[in-house]
């Protein structure tokens, strides 16, 4: 149903539909087959591309895709999702969505070391050693450590160096 809502539906059932199929493929192991055999994959990265799709329903339709990638090997994010993604790490917090494209960029980064050049190629390796040092200097420890783990999983060293206390 929620691919067909997000294939068919209006602006904002075509939204709501991608956000809830990313939250339902975040938390819910074993969902993404569901997803993929209904045509997931091709609804949701045609939304990311639409040019009559809302900056925020091409945002979800990405998270969606990013979590489904990260919970299958076999499917990669593509660019346009990557770069959507990592284009929200540069703005401010707004409803949720820069904290969620952080979640799934983080979530496919530790998934597979396979990535790794495609992570080069988009800048996204950048953007996670920027994210790293500035979650570092808020203080946010679990997102700074998150931001390594990403890192070393995509054979990067660790930008951050601890200070003895």
């Amino acid at each position: 149903v929620l691919v067909s809502l997000a294939r068919d539906g209006n602006e904002g059932q075509k939204e709501n539909a991608a956000v809830a199929l990313g939250n339902m493929i975040e938390v819910a192991s074993g969902t993404h087959e569901g997803v993929v055999e209904a045509g997931g994959v091709a609804v949701l990265s045609s939304l990311t591309q639409e040019a009559s799709a809302s900056d925020r329903c091409k945002l979800a339709a990405a998270i969606a895709l990013v979590y489904l990638a990260s919970s299958c090997p076999d499917l990669a994010a593509d660019d346009t999702c990557l770069s959507l993604l990592l284009s929200r790490l540069d703005q401010p917090e707004e409803g949720g969505w820069r904290r969620d494209s952080i979640n799934a960029l983080l979530a496919l980064a530790t998934s597979s070391s396979a990535c790794a050049e495609q992570w080069h190629r988009v800048g996204g390796v950048a953007a996670l050693q920027a994210l790293a040092r500035e979650t570092a200097e808020e203080g946010v420890e679990r997102q700074a450590e998150r931001c390594d783990e990403a890192l070393v999983s995509l054979g990067v060293r660790r930008v951050r160096r601890r200070t003895a206390a």
